[in-house]
């Protein structure tokens, strides 16, 4: 299994909870303007500023990517439909590049992802567009289980702390079976990790939709109003052989990684 990168995606929580299992200040959550990050954490971001609402993601001439969640009044009704308004008001992250098999082409299925998050959930939900919807594959249902990697699927990075070291991997296929592991000093994943949260998945026309929400309860993070995070999002079209990343990664990366983590 391609292990997935921690180092090359900023996703930024502007306001999240004070710490894990803690309600947010309502204050602290809605800052006047801005990314809410202080001038100390914004400090370390390794990547372009972070983009001004209402657009989600920011680009530099690096290919490096900086994205914003947006926070929820309410919690998302999750069935994987996304058919919530808040779907038509905040535009997706999308652009996605080619990993294998054109490296630096663009990704020839268009993928859309959304990240929410309130005082107790981030939720991050995709529509995977597929040109044939009838060669998809997802039949793999029990939990980590390595044929989810082999079907279509979606898989996503937190790297909570920001040291690009360590980080929360999360992987969904198309019929909605999952795998989540701890990934440790750039490592081996431990797959024995399977903190609590939820996925829903739906079938259109053009694809494939899915809708997930992670407690914040279930995740470590540091302390603090605005939460900087690693993160980065993986699409796996089974039927092309395609792998395609939000951010770039270069194909040599993989050519050394260990073991099925």
């Amino acid at each position: 299994m391609r292990r997935l990168p921690l180092l090359l995606l900023i996703a930024l929580l502007a306001a999240g909870p004070a710490a894990a299992g803690q309600p947010p200040d309502p204050d602290a959550a809605r800052p006047s303007g801005g990314s809410g990050l202080s001038i100390g954490l914004l400090a370390t971001l390794d990547g372009p500023p972070p983009p001004d609402p209402p657009a989600v993601l920011a680009r530099d001439g690096e290919g490096r990517v900086t994205a914003r969640a947006v926070r929820l009044d309410a919690p998302l009704e999750l069935d994987g439909r996304l058919d919530d308004a808040v779907y038509a008001r905040v535009p997706p992250l999308t652009g996605f590049i080619q990993n294998d098999p054109e490296e630096g082409a663009p990704a020839s299925e268009r993928t859309e992802v959304w990240i929410f998050f309130d005082g107790e959930q981030v939720y991050l939900s995709a529509r995977c567009w597929e040109s044939r919807p009838n060669r998809m594959r997802a039949t793999e249902m029990r939990r980590d289980n390595t044929n989810i990697a082999q079907d279509d699927n979606l898989a996503w990075a937190f790297d909570t702390f920001y040291d690009r070291r360590n980080g929360m991997l999360f992987e969904v296929n198309a019929a909605g079976g999952r795998m989540d592991g701890q990934m440790s000093n750039e490592g081996r994943t431990n797959f024995d990790w399977n903190p609590i949260w939820r996925v829903e998945v739906a079938r259109f026309d053009g694809g494939w939709t899915m809708e997930t929400a992670m407690p914040f309860k279930s995740l470590r993070y540091r302390p603090g109003p605005a939460q900087l995070w690693g993160f980065n999002l993986r699409r796996r079209v089974r039927w092309k052989n395609e792998l395609a990343y939000l951010r770039p990664v270069p194909a040599a990366r993989f050519r050394c990684a260990p073991g099925r983590g």
